[in-house]
């Protein structure tokens, strides 16, 4: 959805160019802007057709400073001023102002909180492909914790063939970010290392990066780190057979009520000996981290069963030769 916004923005400064603002109300009367090209970032970074990882941290600080991980009040409007002046120009009245400002929020502030987050913004600004940077931003505060949804997502962008675990290929380029993010000099084409740091992450050694072993180097929230204790008792196949039996109406979501009973129903046939009290415990962390909502399938089967076998020597071989083929 968002792919060429940045260079579709540029043409905004055509007078011709209108967006749907009807149903927005009349804003205050504010005095005119006045700003200096030369002294927003912004501005200067304006004719790349794409920012490096570093350019964009640097973009975020000069807006962001209080260092609280957002922008808003002053910060946020001050962003705002200087986007509508790269795109519509210098010669901007406050009625224009608050229609690109109203647009331009209800395009990238997800949550509607009236802040922009890291990665909110990174929708707008074409930033190379490094997936992490914006939520690095994001978990460096002070007592910040990324949310089950946000780390969820950055787990199904490095998981791109959806097997519930990340080989050697997909951990490389999780890897590679990483390194960048955390500004380490190091040759991120040298194998070798990316070998050794790989061997840090699969703490099983069955030659994968499993989603617990990575949700150990992110600050997560807890609720969720908790939910992942229970993954390695379920089997995705045990998983899968048991989901589709109590998705009658093949919406690809249970109810809060439903989970309790399936997760009892998944010891069983498991053979984990789950208590009811256990049974309870786990869907409770579950319901809570849902927030009571209907609990979509792809979560859920991520967060309790494992698509890896829990003694498989013939898997860990398989995966430890397909990584070795890639170090050559």
């Amino acid at each position: 959805m968002f792919k060429g916004l940045w260079s579709r923005m540029k043409s905004f400064g055509k007078r011709n160019d209108t967006f749907d603002t009807e149903s927005l109300p009349e804003s205050p009367v504010r005095r005119p802007m006045a700003l200096n090209r030369k002294s927003s970032i912004l501005c200067q970074l304006y004719e790349k057709k794409h920012f490096t990882s570093k350019e964009f941290r640097r973009l975020w600080d000069f807006y962001d400073k209080d260092g609280s991980g957002f922008l808003e009040l002053s910060e946020l409007d001050r962003f705002l001023r200087d986007l509508t002046e790269v795109t519509l120009g210098e010669d901007v009245d406050e009625a224009e102002y608050e229609k690109f400002k109203a647009k331009i929020m209800g395009l990238i502030d997800d949550n509607q909180n009236g802040k922009l987050e890291a990665k909110e913004l990174s929708k707008i600004i074409p930033t190379e492909e490094n997936f992490l940077l914006a939520y690095s931003i994001q978990s460096q505060n002070i007592g910040a914790q990324l949310s089950s949804q946000d780390f969820l997502e950055i787990w199904v962008h490095y998981d791109k063939d959806c097997s519930g675990y990340l080989d050697f290929t997909e951990a490389k380029d999780f890897m590679k970010d990483m390194l960048k993010v955390n500004s380490v000099k190091v040759d991120l084409n040298n194998v070798t290392y990316l070998d050794t740091f790989f061997k840090t992450f699969d703490t099983d050694d069955n030659g994968v990066i499993e989603i617990d072993e990575m949700a150990a180097i992110f600050p997560v929230e807890e609720r969720f780190t908790n939910a992942l204790k229970q993954r390695k008792r379920f089997t995705k196949e045990e998983f899968d057979r048991l989901f589709d039996e109590y998705d009658t109406n093949k919406s690809g979501t249970l109810t809060p009520k439903q989970l309790p009973k399936m997760i009892s129903d998944l010891a069983k046939k498991s053979k984990a000996n789950l208590t009811d009290k256990q049974v309870a415990e786990i869907s409770g962390r579950l319901i809570q981290m849902f927030t009571d909502k209907e609990i979509p399938r792809t979560e859920l089967s991520l967060i309790i069963s494992s698509n890896t076998p829990q003694h498989g020597v013939q898997f860990k071989r398989e995966m430890n030769e397909k990584r070795m083929s890639i170090l050559g």
